[in-house]
């Protein structure tokens, strides 16, 4: 799927880019928050030490910054976004209409507006627009 991007969302990855060192494969404007999802392998060169460049970016942008992990599996991909509640259980399913659907138990509660961002998420990257959250 592609995802396209507008001028404000590239001046943003870019800004992220220079300061953290690290291209965001995207980045999503939610709210009063700035969604930055990068590589696999890279949030902790993204946050720096004691979180020093997150708050950088929030004095930039003057907005909250949230960076999450990208993985291919959507699975590592929700357990990445629920960061730091853990998750007990998760896995993908098809249904009866052949529509895949996510379906995770968590071990504390998320927020609705979060649950909304996450639904965006695993439209945007996995086309699952069915997500059960327990």
């Amino acid at each position: 799927m592609r995802i396209k991007l507008d001028s404000d969302t590239l001046s943003y990855m870019h800004t992220f880019s220079d300061v953290t060192g690290v291209v965001p494969r995207d980045c999503i404007s939610f709210n009063d928050t700035l969604v930055f999802v990068a590589p696999e392998g890279q949030v902790g060169m993204c946050v720096g030490e004691n979180g020093v460049k997150v708050k950088l970016l929030e004095k930039l942008f003057n907005r909250k910054v949230l960076i999450v992990e990208y993985f291919d599996d959507p699975v590592k991909f929700l357990e990445s976004f629920v960061r730091p509640i853990k998750m007990i259980s998760g896995y993908v399913s098809v249904d009866s209409n052949n529509d895949k659907k996510i379906e995770a138990e968590l071990s504390g509660k998320i927020s609705y507006d979060r649950v909304k961002l996450l639904k965006m998420l695993m439209e945007r990257y996995f086309n699952l627009k069915n997500i059960n959250i327990r």
